[in-house]
């Protein structure tokens, strides 16, 4: 019975999982522009994680960008396949999630070959002519092939996994996460013009600058903000020059000099 276990066990495992690691196969790749990252062929480090959104704000802030993620739902996997695929991408960091969904029972039926041996024992006597006279006595085998089916249970914890993978970024860059004025903030300006900084990379010229997180920017130079593609283009015109923005924090106005802009990072 123990065999017949194994045998079940590793046909759960396939049935849930396939060959391939599933953090290989539920690969996704960010749009991430190559010639803004630092390869290296040094081995991953691996981290817990606990908030998707925070730990990216994090290792945005760290200067890393978000190259890919896995995401799939299975049962227990080990993390050596998030490794495995890290190195495979050249990813600095790897960040890794789980979370318990349901558990899965049910029966496996298992069929295995079967052989019954039967023993026929027989006896009697013998007679002859003139009298003669004998006995015999003896057994014989007979060999029937069938199988046999036996269903063996199964219960299974499932859980969510993600695993998402980081590269240094080069620097310079602008160094800031945006995105469009949420209900809250346009409600307090009184404007649905400008875009809202989530996020600034230490040591970058938006950090320079005191460019904090929180900020809604409403101009660059002489350009209005009134989205996230508005303020992509006015970095664009003024990569590469010293150029003034204009604020709006706590309520406040302010004005910032912030210096030599190159290119901007993700938005959300």
């Amino acid at each position: 019975m123990n065999s017949l276990k194994l045998i079940v066990l590793v046909l759960i495992v396939f049935l849930f999982l396939g060959c391939a690691s599933p953090f290989a196969r539920f690969y996704n790749q960010m749009p991430t522009p190559r010639d803004r990252l630092i390869y290296h062929n040094d081995d991953p480090k691996m981290f817990s994680g606990s908030d998707p959104e925070k730990d990216y704000i994090k290792l945005f802030e760290d200067g890393y960008l978000m190259i890919g993620y896995s995401s799939f739902n299975a049962g227990s996997v080990h993390w050596n396949g998030a490794i495995a695929q890290a190195k495979k991408i050249k990813a600095n960091i790897v960040v890794t999630y789980s979370k318990y969904t349901k558990t899965e029972s049910g029966v496996i039926p298992l069929t295995t070959p079967d052989r019954n041996i039967s023993t026929t024992t027989s006896s009697g006597s013998v007679y002859g002519s003139r009298g003669a006279y004998g006995t015999y006595s003896g057994t014989s085998q007979t060999t029937t092939y069938g199988s046999s089916t036996t269903y063996m249970p199964y219960s299974i914890d499932r859980f969510e996994y993600l695993a998402t993978y980081w590269v240094k970024a080069k620097s310079p860059t602008f160094g800031s996460l945006f995105h469009d004025l949420p209900i809250e903030i346009r409600q307090a300006m009184g404007t649905n013009k400008g875009v809202l900084v989530k996020a600034v990379v230490k040591n970058s010229p938006a950090y320079d600058s005191d460019i904090i997180s929180g900020d809604v920017i409403k101009k660059v130079g002489d350009i209005e903000i009134t989205d996230k593609h508005s303020f992509i283009n006015a970095l664009r015109k003024y990569a590469g020059q010293k150029v003034s923005m204009s604020l709006w924090r706590d309520g406040a106005d302010l004005l910032k000099e912030v210096d030599s802009i190159k290119y901007t990072l993700p938005v959300l």
